[in-house]
Formats: C-alpha cells, sequence, structure tokens
C-alpha cells in the first residue's frame, strides 16, 4: 500500500495574532513570565483533549479522529510534543463511522460480527505539526495512505483546534513545496498524463418523449514516446498538449482540458526515481510526496516511527526558507 505526505500551510487569521497569541486566549492566560516550553506544551495539551478521551467527528464527513492506547501505554509516546523546537510528531489513529458493516475471519467466515454505525473502524496516520510560538504561519504533514486518506478531516479538526471564539482562528490550505518541484524536473522527462472525467451521454429512445442517460467514468491515459524534457514550462506543455487531444462523446466533442482531474507521472534518470504529480486549474504541476521514495515500508506496510520523523525534518527544513524566509534557515 503506497503512502504519501499531504502537506499543508497553517496560517493564523489577522485578528488572532500569532501563534502565542493564540495559545494566550485559547487557555485563559495571563501570566506573562510563562515560558516559551510550557506555552507549547499547554497547546500540545489543548491537541490532546480534543482526540486523546473522545473521538472527533467531522459530522457531515462520517470520519472520526483519535488516539487509541494499548494496555499500559501513554498517549504521549503516541504522541509527543518537542517543544524545544516548536513541533508535535507521532501517530493518530482515524477512520469511517456510521456504517453498517460485517467483520469476519478469512478462515471461517460464518462466524461474524456486526460493525455498527456507532463503531469507528481505523488506520493509524503519522502526523507532523511545526508552528513557531512568534510566527502565524505553521506546517502540517499527515501521512495519506492508498485508499484511506484522513484528508477531509484534517482542516475541520485543525480549524476546531485553533478556534478562540465564535469564528475560525486559522485557514488550512494544501501546500506543495517549491523546492521539490525544481530539484527534480531540473533533468526530469514527462513519462504520462492522465486526464479523468465523468460524462454523462444522453440518446434519444425509440419513444421520442423518452431519454435515456448513461454515466461513465472516462481515464485517457498519454504517454510520450519521445522524451519531453521542457516540463519547467508545465502551464505550456499542458496546455498544448490537453488542447491537442479530444474526445467525441455523442454529438459533443470534449476537449482533454476541460477534464476535472488531470495527474501525470515525471521521472528523472539521474535520480532512478519517478515522481508523481496533479495538475491545477492553471496547468501548474503539484508534487506529490512518496513516502516509499525515501524509506521502506515493512511487511504489513508500516513505517518505522523515527525514519518517518527524520523524513519530515528533512523536508521541513527545505520549506523554511520558502514560508518563513531566511532567519528560519
Amino acid at each position: 500500500m503506497a503512502s504519501k505526505l499531504d502537506v499543508y500551510q497553517i496560517v493564523l487569521n489577522k485578528r488572532a495574532g500569532i501563534f502565542k497569541d493564540v495559545i494566550l486566549k485559547k487557555n485563559n492566560i495571563t501570566d506573562k513570565t510563562i515560558t516559551y516550553s510550557k506555552l507549547f506544551n499547554t497547546f500540545y495539551r489543548n491537541l490532546i483533549e480534543l482526540i486523546g478521551k473522545d473521538v472527533f467527528c467531522v459530522e457531515n464527513k462520517n470520519i472520526g479522529l483519535t488516539l487509541f492506547k494499548g494496555k499500559g501505554e501513554r498517549i504521549n509516546n503516541i504522541l509527543t510534543s518537542h517543544s524545544s523546537v516548536y513541533t508535535i510528531e507521532g501517530f493518530i489513529d482515524a477512520g469511517p463511522y456510521n456504517s453498517v458493516r460485517k467483520l469476519a475471519k478469512m478462515s471461517d467466515p460464518s462466524k461474524r460480527r456486526t460493525i455498527n454505525k456507532t463503531d469507528i473502524v481505523t488506520d493509524r496516520y503519522y502526523f507532523y505539526f511545526y508552528f513557531p510560538l512568534d510566527s502565524k504561519i505553521g506546517i502540517l504533514m499527515v501521512e495519506s495512505k492508498e485508499n484511506a486518506s484522513i484528508r477531509r478531516a484534517v482542516k475541520p479538526f485543525i480549524e476546531r483546534l485553533f478556534k478562540t471564539d465564535a469564528t475560525k482562528g486559522c485557514r488550512v490550505n494544501s501546500y506543495f513545496p517549491k523546492w521539490l518541484k525544481m530539484e527534480f524536473i531540473e533533468s526530469a522527462n514527462l513519462f504520462s498524463l492522465s486526464f479523468e472525467q465523468e460524462i454523462i451521454t444522453q440518446t434519444q429512445a425509440e419513444e421520442e418523449s423518452v431519454t435515456n442517460s448513461e454515466e461513465f467514468d472516462v481515464k485517457v491515459t498519454i504517454v510520450p514516446k519521445t522524451n519531453i524534457s521542457d516540463i519547467q514550462n508545465s502551464n505550456t506543455l499542458i496546455n498544448r498538449i490537453s488542447k491537442f487531444f479530444a474526445l467525441k462523446a455523442g454529438n459533443s466533442t470534449i476537449s482533454l482540458s476541460s477534464f476535472a482531474n488531470k495527474k501525470g507521472v515525471m521521472k528523472n534518470e539521474e535520480q532512478k526515481k519517478s515522481l508523481p504529480f496533479s495538475i491545477d486549474k492553471e496547468n501548474d504541476i503539484r508534487p506529490i510526496i512518496v513516502v516509499d521514495n525515501y524509506i521502506s515500508a515493512d511487511d504489513n506496510g508500516d513505517f518505522i516511527r523515527d525514519e518517518l520523523k527524520s523524513l519530515c525534518d528533512n523536508l521541513l527544513s527545505k520549506i523554511k526558507p520558502e514560508v518563513y524566509g531566511i532567519e528560519h534557515r
């Protein structure tokens, strides 16, 4: 099961002030002599209170976030505060609820039990949070697994965590590191482009008053037979390719440029690596950080926590100059 890291930028609202101000207000702290380490650990406790005892439910998505601990296990060993470097990292448990399902052993399917709407079925995800107390911007990296993503729960969870009054305390935006794109594509070639779109066709039945509708998930993959290396001009390149090809659907002609989902893969022969990417509305490349490209998983598809932390530490060191400027290098 391939895993990737979703990177988010947390931006405080103007009226919220800096991160230190948020913690002071959220916890009604008036002690002006409190240390930065104690302040950060106070925020860590705010996070634990939100998911450590109960399940944080995103009701319109039917996804919950929580922390499961085994017998004798301490929560701060699962998700840990590193207050000296303004980081919280470790694991969270998350998954769907409000769905009736059956659970059985493959060796004996007759012995089964019902998973009820009040049950939650979770996977464990790596979570890496960084936010300097004197800044208005934080960075969050969360593991996302193939066919098991918690992206829809991350934004409402972080917004709730930073809420200090009736208004939202922050914005949570996906972040795509510029350095990763430029470092990789310098000597890369385009390997493939894929376009995906749901298309509904309508045909007239024998009875003129009846129209039949059919829905299709259409995926078109284009693989260049010659090397295309001008990926740095992604807007021009992708726009040219997507407008050149079109699909005939009934009486309509649909250009690939109008397809809702666009993604691709580029290959860097020097690094002997491939980098998948998505494509935004402006046809700009958004690189995807595939964890398996950097560290190896065990037979169960799990990664060693220390290796995940080292990966995120390294990624953060390259993101900092982009987000915070030279003072954080």
